[in-house]
Protein backbone atom coordinates (compact mmCIF):
# COMPACT_ATOMS: atom_id res chain seq x y z
CA UNK A 1 0.00 0.00 0.00
CA UNK A 2 1.64 3.44 -0.68
CA UNK A 3 1.95 5.74 2.05
CA UNK A 4 -1.50 7.43 2.97
CA UNK A 5 -3.21 9.53 5.94
CA UNK A 6 -6.92 10.47 6.75
CA UNK A 7 -7.70 14.43 6.92
CA UNK A 8 -11.16 15.91 7.76
CA UNK A 9 -11.94 19.35 7.11
CA UNK A 10 -14.74 21.84 7.85
CA UNK A 11 -17.07 22.36 5.52
CA UNK A 12 -16.72 26.51 5.50
CA UNK A 13 -14.70 28.16 2.17
CA UNK A 14 -11.09 27.78 4.24
CA UNK A 15 -11.85 24.35 4.36
CA UNK A 16 -10.01 24.50 8.28
CA UNK A 17 -8.32 20.82 9.45
CA UNK A 18 -10.71 19.39 12.00
CA UNK A 19 -8.61 15.74 12.11
CA UNK A 20 -5.65 14.65 10.44
CA UNK A 21 -4.25 11.27 10.92
CA UNK A 22 -0.57 10.59 12.42
CA UNK A 23 0.22 9.28 9.19
CA UNK A 24 0.64 12.54 7.70
CA UNK A 25 4.02 12.92 8.98
CA UNK A 26 5.30 10.09 6.43
CA UNK A 27 4.12 12.07 3.26
CA UNK A 28 4.29 16.24 4.36
CA UNK A 29 6.51 15.64 7.43
CA UNK A 30 3.89 17.53 9.36
CA UNK A 31 2.76 16.78 13.46
CA UNK A 32 -0.88 16.45 12.99
CA UNK A 33 -1.26 19.20 15.76
CA UNK A 34 0.31 21.85 13.42
CA UNK A 35 -2.32 21.44 11.11
CA UNK A 36 -5.17 21.47 12.88
CA UNK A 37 -7.17 24.39 12.81
CA UNK A 38 -5.51 26.10 9.68
CA UNK A 39 -6.90 26.25 6.39
CA UNK A 40 -6.23 23.57 3.86
CA UNK A 41 -5.31 25.91 0.83
CA UNK A 42 -1.99 26.79 3.46
CA UNK A 43 -0.47 24.01 1.78
CA UNK A 44 -1.22 23.46 -1.74
CA UNK A 45 1.31 24.62 -4.46
CA UNK A 46 0.37 28.58 -5.47
CA UNK A 47 -0.08 27.66 -9.21
CA UNK A 48 -2.30 25.63 -8.41
CA UNK A 49 -4.89 27.10 -5.75
CA UNK A 50 -7.28 28.72 -8.47
CA UNK A 51 -7.95 24.97 -9.80
CA UNK A 52 -8.16 23.74 -6.44
CA UNK A 53 -10.68 26.10 -5.13
CA UNK A 54 -12.90 25.45 -8.35
CA UNK A 55 -12.98 21.72 -7.75
CA UNK A 56 -13.40 22.20 -3.67
CA UNK A 57 -16.70 24.44 -4.76
CA UNK A 58 -17.59 22.00 -7.02
CA UNK A 59 -17.57 19.05 -4.50
CA UNK A 60 -19.48 21.29 -1.91
CA UNK A 61 -22.35 22.50 -4.52
CA UNK A 62 -22.25 18.96 -6.04
CA UNK A 63 -22.26 17.33 -2.22
CA UNK A 64 -20.32 14.04 -4.79
CA UNK A 65 -20.31 10.88 -2.39
CA UNK A 66 -16.38 10.42 -3.71
CA UNK A 67 -14.16 12.05 -6.65
CA UNK A 68 -9.98 12.24 -6.60
CA UNK A 69 -8.23 15.37 -6.86
CA UNK A 70 -5.09 15.45 -8.15
CA UNK A 71 -2.29 18.13 -6.83
CA UNK A 72 0.24 19.39 -5.55
CA UNK A 73 0.89 20.20 -1.11
CA UNK A 74 3.56 21.49 0.66
CA UNK A 75 6.20 19.22 2.48
CA UNK A 76 7.01 20.64 5.84
CA UNK A 77 10.59 21.07 4.54
CA UNK A 78 9.75 23.00 1.38
CA UNK A 79 9.44 20.78 -1.66
CA UNK A 80 5.90 19.85 -2.87
CA UNK A 81 4.46 16.00 -2.74
CA UNK A 82 1.80 14.99 -5.85
CA UNK A 83 -1.24 13.38 -3.94
CA UNK A 84 -4.46 11.78 -4.84
CA UNK A 85 -6.62 13.12 -2.32
CA UNK A 86 -10.14 11.00 -2.46
CA UNK A 87 -12.63 13.19 -1.05
CA UNK A 88 -15.96 12.22 0.37
CA UNK A 89 -18.40 15.14 1.01
CA UNK A 90 -20.55 14.35 4.78
CA UNK A 91 -23.29 17.10 5.25
CA UNK A 92 -20.83 19.07 7.00
CA UNK A 93 -17.29 17.73 6.64
CA UNK A 94 -15.13 16.96 3.85
CA UNK A 95 -13.76 13.93 5.00
CA UNK A 96 -10.43 12.96 2.55
CA UNK A 97 -8.02 10.12 2.39
CA UNK A 98 -5.02 11.35 0.64
CA UNK A 99 -2.83 9.09 -1.34
CA UNK A 100 1.51 9.92 -2.16
CA UNK A 101 1.81 9.87 -6.20
CA UNK A 102 5.10 8.20 -6.30
CA UNK A 103 5.46 7.54 -9.99
CA UNK A 104 3.67 9.03 -12.92
CA UNK A 105 2.32 5.38 -13.87
CA UNK A 106 1.01 4.23 -10.38
CA UNK A 107 -1.06 1.71 -10.68
CA UNK A 108 -2.73 2.51 -7.78
CA UNK A 109 -3.47 5.33 -9.08
CA UNK A 110 -4.94 4.42 -11.86
CA UNK A 111 -7.27 1.68 -10.06
CA UNK A 112 -8.65 4.91 -8.03
CA UNK A 113 -9.16 6.97 -11.07
CA UNK A 114 -10.99 3.71 -12.84
CA UNK A 115 -13.86 3.43 -9.14
CA UNK A 116 -14.45 6.86 -8.18
CA UNK A 117 -17.34 9.08 -9.11
CA UNK A 118 -15.16 11.78 -10.93
CA UNK A 119 -11.47 12.51 -11.27
CA UNK A 120 -9.64 16.20 -11.33
CA UNK A 121 -6.17 15.84 -11.88
CA UNK A 122 -4.70 19.71 -11.72
CA UNK A 123 -1.93 20.48 -13.78
CA UNK A 124 1.14 22.15 -12.33
CA UNK A 125 0.51 25.21 -15.18
CA UNK A 126 -2.87 25.47 -13.08
CA UNK A 127 -5.50 23.49 -15.42
CA UNK A 128 -7.48 21.44 -14.51
CA UNK A 129 -7.75 17.52 -16.34
CA UNK A 130 -11.00 16.02 -16.15
CA UNK A 131 -10.27 11.81 -16.00
CA UNK A 132 -12.11 8.18 -14.88
CA UNK A 133 -15.25 9.95 -15.15
CA UNK A 134 -15.83 8.12 -18.66
CA UNK A 135 -19.62 8.85 -18.41
CA UNK A 136 -18.95 12.71 -18.44
CA UNK A 137 -18.38 15.25 -20.95
CA UNK A 138 -16.22 18.34 -21.19
CA UNK A 139 -18.88 20.27 -21.54
CA UNK A 140 -20.59 18.46 -18.30
CA UNK A 141 -17.59 18.80 -16.62
CA UNK A 142 -17.60 22.34 -17.16
CA UNK A 143 -21.39 22.58 -15.95
CA UNK A 144 -20.37 20.85 -12.91
CA UNK A 145 -17.27 23.30 -12.24
CA UNK A 146 -19.35 26.42 -13.03
CA UNK A 147 -19.18 29.39 -11.02
CA UNK A 148 -21.46 29.76 -8.29
CA UNK A 149 -20.49 30.01 -4.22
CA UNK A 150 -21.94 27.85 -2.07
CA UNK A 151 -20.59 29.86 0.44
CA UNK A 152 -22.11 32.82 2.17
CA UNK A 153 -20.20 36.29 3.27
CA UNK A 154 -19.44 34.39 6.53
CA UNK A 155 -18.09 31.56 4.59
CA UNK A 156 -20.73 29.11 5.64
CA UNK A 157 -22.56 26.57 3.39
CA UNK A 158 -25.86 28.57 2.20
CA UNK A 159 -28.01 25.28 0.88
CA UNK A 160 -29.60 22.55 3.11
CA UNK A 161 -27.07 19.42 2.77
CA UNK A 162 -28.18 15.86 2.48
CA UNK A 163 -27.76 14.50 5.68
CA UNK A 164 -25.15 11.68 5.77
CA UNK A 165 -22.93 10.15 8.38
CA UNK A 166 -19.05 8.66 8.14
CA UNK A 167 -17.76 6.08 10.59
CA UNK A 168 -14.21 5.25 10.70
CA UNK A 169 -13.19 1.12 10.95
CA UNK A 170 -9.95 -0.50 12.17
CA UNK A 171 -8.61 -2.13 9.02
CA UNK A 172 -6.62 -4.40 11.13
CA UNK A 173 -9.30 -6.41 12.52
CA UNK A 174 -11.96 -8.60 10.74
CA UNK A 175 -14.44 -7.15 12.37
CA UNK A 176 -14.15 -4.21 11.09
CA UNK A 177 -14.55 -2.57 14.69
CA UNK A 178 -16.22 1.46 14.24
CA UNK A 179 -13.26 3.96 15.87
CA UNK A 180 -15.28 7.08 14.94
CA UNK A 181 -18.34 8.12 13.97
CA UNK A 182 -19.85 11.68 12.89
CA UNK A 183 -23.20 12.73 15.08
CA UNK A 184 -25.52 12.49 12.04
CA UNK A 185 -25.50 8.15 12.68
CA UNK A 186 -28.37 9.66 15.24
CA UNK A 187 -30.65 10.90 13.41
CA UNK A 188 -29.79 8.49 10.11
CA UNK A 189 -30.08 4.99 12.06
CA UNK A 190 -30.62 5.37 15.71
CA UNK A 191 -27.36 4.95 17.18
CA UNK A 192 -24.97 7.86 19.27
CA UNK A 193 -21.56 8.06 18.24
CA UNK A 194 -20.97 6.37 21.47
CA UNK A 195 -23.45 3.66 20.57
CA UNK A 196 -21.43 3.00 17.58
CA UNK A 197 -17.80 3.50 18.69
CA UNK A 198 -16.39 -0.25 19.93
CA UNK A 199 -18.63 -2.51 18.37
CA UNK A 200 -18.63 -4.27 14.76
CA UNK A 201 -20.10 -2.63 11.34
CA UNK A 202 -21.64 -6.04 10.56
CA UNK A 203 -23.55 -6.29 14.02
CA UNK A 204 -25.61 -3.45 11.97
CA UNK A 205 -25.84 -5.20 8.81
CA UNK A 206 -28.50 -7.00 7.90
CA UNK A 207 -27.28 -11.23 7.55
CA UNK A 208 -28.59 -11.24 4.33
CA UNK A 209 -26.00 -7.98 2.91
CA UNK A 210 -23.30 -9.25 5.58
CA UNK A 211 -21.24 -11.45 3.02
CA UNK A 212 -21.50 -8.45 -0.14
CA UNK A 213 -20.17 -5.78 2.46
CA UNK A 214 -17.65 -7.69 3.94
CA UNK A 215 -16.35 -8.84 0.41
CA UNK A 216 -16.22 -5.32 -0.61
CA UNK A 217 -14.38 -4.11 2.27
CA UNK A 218 -12.17 -6.64 1.56
CA UNK A 219 -11.36 -5.61 -2.21
CA UNK A 220 -11.44 -2.06 -0.45
CA UNK A 221 -8.42 -3.07 2.00
CA UNK A 222 -6.41 -5.13 -0.76
CA UNK A 223 -6.71 -3.17 -3.81
CA UNK A 224 -7.33 0.84 -2.56
CA UNK A 225 -10.69 0.61 -4.10
CA UNK A 226 -13.00 3.39 -4.15
CA UNK A 227 -16.04 0.65 -3.64
CA UNK A 228 -19.96 1.39 -3.26
CA UNK A 229 -21.51 -0.54 -1.09
CA UNK A 230 -25.88 -0.61 -0.87
CA UNK A 231 -27.31 -2.51 2.42
CA UNK A 232 -29.97 -2.86 4.80
CA UNK A 233 -28.64 -1.19 8.22
CA UNK A 234 -30.36 -2.48 11.10
CA UNK A 235 -31.97 0.05 14.07
CA UNK A 236 -30.84 -0.74 17.28
CA UNK A 237 -33.76 1.55 18.59
CA UNK A 238 -36.68 0.45 16.61
CA UNK A 239 -35.17 -2.82 14.55
CA UNK A 240 -36.52 -1.78 11.40
CA UNK A 241 -34.48 -1.93 8.27
CA UNK A 242 -32.92 1.78 6.51
CA UNK A 243 -31.62 1.43 3.08
CA UNK A 244 -28.20 2.89 2.55
CA UNK A 245 -25.93 3.70 0.27
CA UNK A 246 -22.25 3.96 1.27
CA UNK A 247 -18.63 4.57 -0.22
CA UNK A 248 -15.20 3.55 1.07
CA UNK A 249 -12.05 3.99 0.90
CA UNK A 250 -8.51 2.89 2.61
CA UNK A 251 -5.69 4.11 4.05
CA UNK A 252 -3.02 2.32 6.56
CA UNK A 253 -5.35 4.48 9.54
CA UNK A 254 -8.16 2.66 9.01
CA UNK A 255 -11.18 2.35 6.39
CA UNK A 256 -13.14 5.43 5.88
CA UNK A 257 -17.10 5.26 5.08
CA UNK A 258 -19.45 7.27 4.16
CA UNK A 259 -23.29 6.67 4.26
CA UNK A 260 -26.61 7.89 3.28
CA UNK A 261 -30.30 6.89 2.90
CA UNK A 262 -31.15 5.31 -0.24
CA UNK A 263 -34.14 6.73 -2.49
CA UNK A 264 -35.64 3.27 -3.27
CA UNK A 265 -35.36 0.03 -0.87
CA UNK A 266 -32.80 -3.07 -1.04
CA UNK A 267 -34.44 -6.21 -2.03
Amino acid sequence: MEINFISIYDNTAEAKYLFVSESVTDILGYEPEELIGKGGYSILHPDELQAVSIVHRGNVKNERMSSVNTYRNRHKDGHYVLCDVVVHYCYDVLICTNFAVTTNDCLRHKIRVSSADDVFIIQPDGSIQLAGAWNLSQEKMKKLLADGNPWDSNHNVISPQEPRFCLFLNRYTNLSIIVFATQMCQELVGSSQMDLIGGSLYDYVDEKDRPNVKNLITLAKSNDLINRIRFNWKRRDNGELESLEAVISCTYDGLVFVARKCEYSIQ
